[in-house]
């Protein structure tokens, strides 16, 4: 059996972050879980520390936060939890050096960099840079809307998706002062509203799921900035109700796979040489509203986490075509948004 982390929309009282085993069929078995922390929506794993957003608002009562989280001898305690520096963080990642943390704030548009202390605890808030602007789609762009970092792979950058913005900003980390620095923002199309991103493993190509639009964007990475290539749509039908959740590329870097929201599906993509893509399929993902999905470490499954359905649905999967089949199991989890395998 693969051990998986997993996390969602929950209350203080519940039991938001588990850790469990599982199988291909959707076999499973609870290792430990954790209470206390209201909303673990999206976490980060650094050794034997989980980093994860505690997702409200000021509005709400309880202004955005972030946790430390060790898992050692198969048991979790959590550490104090510290602002994020806004509301509704919603993702989260740890710098290369393992120095930093750096929070997107979904419902106040600004990136935070938090500083982890000598005890992997997290010891406060280092900085703070807002977005500002709109874009095109009144309803959803009004206002900034970070929604996720992504580090360069060589190390030099953190590229910001702000969906309310429409822009994938740069950001350097000071090494004097350990603030963050602006660089320059590249646009993505008007409406599209960039969620996630992900680099190819081997390629200077980075994958943006474009949560508006439905679609995937290819960038070419190359002389500190981003130009764009081509786009795919993610969904089979005509764009309705949908929005685009997750992206991620399959172990041996030849498949990439995108959730849709709405929809409720799965589309995969072959990765060819030059980085474009052909889509391969579009499946239903096995339950309502995914949101984040992981594929098995050696890649003949897939688990989504469909938060509608409070469930993560257990997906098998052709290493050789990237086809995905339908669901063969289910485990049961309240509000779930986060798979990560461990």
């Amino acid at each position: 059996m693969d051990r998986i982390l997993v996390g969602g929309y929950a209350d203080p009282l519940s039991a938001g972050i588990q850790i469990m085993d599982v199988d291909a069929k959707g076999q499973y078995a609870p290792i430990t879980s954790l209470s206390g922390i209201a909303n673990p929506s999206y976490m980060a794993r650094h050794g034997d520390m989980i980093y994860t957003v505690s997702e409200t608002s000021a509005a709400g009562g309880l202004p955005g936060g972030v946790v430390a989280v060790s898992y050692r001898n198969g048991v979790l305690n959590a550490g104090v939890r510290r602002p994020s520096g806004g509301d509704w963080p919603c993702h989260i990642i740890v710098t290369r050096d393992g120095q930093h943390l750096v929070v997107s704030n979904y419902g106040t548009g600004n990136m935070a960099l938090l500083r982890i202390g000598t005890n992997a605890d997290i010891a406060g808030l280092n900085d703070l840079r807002q977005h500002v602007g709109r874009s095109a789609n009144e309803a959803r762009q009004s206002g900034p809307h970070a929604h996720s970092a992504t580090l360069t792979p060589d190390g030099r950058f953190i590229i910001a998706a702000d969906l309310g913005t429409d822009e994938l900003v740069f950001y350097s980390i000071q090494p004097q002062t350990t603030l963050l620095r602006r660089m320059h923002a590249v646009n993505a199309k008007p409406g599209s509203g960039p969620r996630h991103a992900v680099f190819h493993p081997t390629k200077a190509i980075l994958y943006v799921a474009n949560e508006i639009s439905c679609t995937v964007a290819v960038y070419a990475y190359a002389d500190d900035t981003l130009r764009p290539l081509w786009e795919h749509s993610t969904i089979q039908t005509p764009l309705g109700d949908y929005t685009v959740a997750d992206i991620h590329i399959s172990p041996d870097g030849e498949f990439l796979s995108v959730t849709t929201r709405g929809e409720n599906t799965i589309a995969t993509y072959r990765i060819l040489a030059d980085g474009n893509l052909i889509r391969v399929q579009v499946v239903d993902c096995g339950g309502a509203w995914p949101r984040n999905f992981a594929f098995s470490p050696d890649g003949s499954y897939v688990l989504v986490a469909c938060q509608n359905d409070n469930l993560i649905a257990v997906l098998p999967r052709d290493v050789a075509t990237g086809h995905i089949g339908a669901r063969v199991g289910t485990i049961p989890v309240a509000g779930v948004s986060f798979i990560s395998f461990l």
